[in-house]
């Protein structure tokens, strides 16, 4: 397995090991469905500075290893299937990930994952914070609620670099002589681990992060966008738009499409949507209906709202309010 030179725990008992994954990612069940116990469990990890590497074989060459995890609000996990495939059902969506592919666990959404006999499988954790930062850094504006696509991604284009990347630093810190950890290259490494995933794995501002980089954006254009991010849930109109920008309907469109890849109304509707997302995720403590929600964001039309909302974040505004009631 990567990282020979980092082996953090071997055991053969299970609730030492259940005790060790859950202090490393999270508390979470594990249970054991047929095999010839006792297991061969090996864990290898190391870490940069918010990026940790983490190779695993639950030593289980006969039966299936079950893992259902939380949700986990502070942490992506990238995954890479070594040998093996593993059944993994987020929320209601369920896939195989093979060797060869990779995928995106997202926060706030409930995991679980079956490992096959003899699964052996790698896994990237990286911070939201730092990755949500990479990405309002590259685009100009706060972006919040960073959520991937849910399902195997094939190594393939940029997902080859983001793998090769973090092989590389493998390789390099296994060999005991890696620069990759120094103080004054560890945020640039961990930076590019951040961008590449953001390259390599769809997600719901892909459209804006894949558009080619532009020089800032002129004042008017920052000018509307604050006014619609503190005004997103009032009734704004293309002409309040207008008037706040201090310059044509013609030369505000364009500079929207030119330095955000969007529409001055595209880009307020995605404020809601996000505005949205948020009440409902605390609506459940609340009280708060999703035609509440939606209303109170400025949504009028609330089909459109919950196929908008549908379409961006891969679940029903329903979904959402149900899940964080269930918490």
């Amino acid at each position: 397995m990567p990282l020979a030179s980092f082996p953090r725990l071997v055991s053969q008992d299970i609730d030492q090991v259940h005790g060790h994954m859950s202090e490393m990612f999270c508390p979470h069940d594990l249970r054991l469905e047929g095999g010839r116990p006792p297991i061969a469990f090996r864990h290898h990890h190391a870490s940069l500075r918010s990026v940790s590497f983490n190779a695993t074989d639950y030593g289980n060459p006969y039966g299936r290893v079950i893992v259902d995890i939380p949700p986990m609000e502070q942490i992506y996990l990238v995954q890479f299937s070594l040998v093996g495939a593993v059944r993994i059902t987020q929320t209601n969506r369920s896939f195989d990930l093979q060797p060869g592919q990779m995928c995106v666990l997202n926060p706030g959404e409930r995991v679980q994952q079956t490992f096959g006999e003899g699964y052996k499988h790698f896994t990237v954790k990286l911070s939201k914070t730092g990755l949500e930062a990479a990405l309002s850094q590259e685009l100009g504006f706060k972006a919040t609620d960073l959520r991937f696509c849910p399902t195997p991604v094939p190594l393939a284009g940029a997902a080859v670099s983001f793998a090769q990347l973090v092989r590389t630093i493998c390789d390099d810190l296994d060999q005991g002589s890696s620069a990759f950890s120094h103080t004054r290259t560890v945020g640039s490494v961990e930076q590019a681990l951040q961008r590449l995933l953001l390259a390599a794995v769809p997600h719901n501002h892909s459209e804006l992060f894949d558009t080619p980089a532009a020089a800032p954006a002129p004042y008017y254009v920052r000018r509307v966008e604050d006014y619609i991010r503190h005004h997103a849930a009032d009734p704004i109109t293309l002409d309040e738009m207008i008037a706040v920008s201090g310059v044509s309907a013609r030369s505000l469109h364009t500079g929207f499409r030119r330095f955000r890849g969007t529409t001055p109304m595209a880009y307020l509707k995605n404020c809601r949507l996000a505005l949205a997302r948020q009440q409902l995720q605390a609506g459940a403590e609340l009280g708060l209906t999703v035609t509440e929600v939606a209303l109170a964001c400025g949504f009028s039309h609330l089909s459109k709202f919950a196929r908008d909302y549908t379409e961006r974040f891969g679940e029903r505004p329903s979904a959402t309010l149900k899940r964080t009631g269930d918490h």
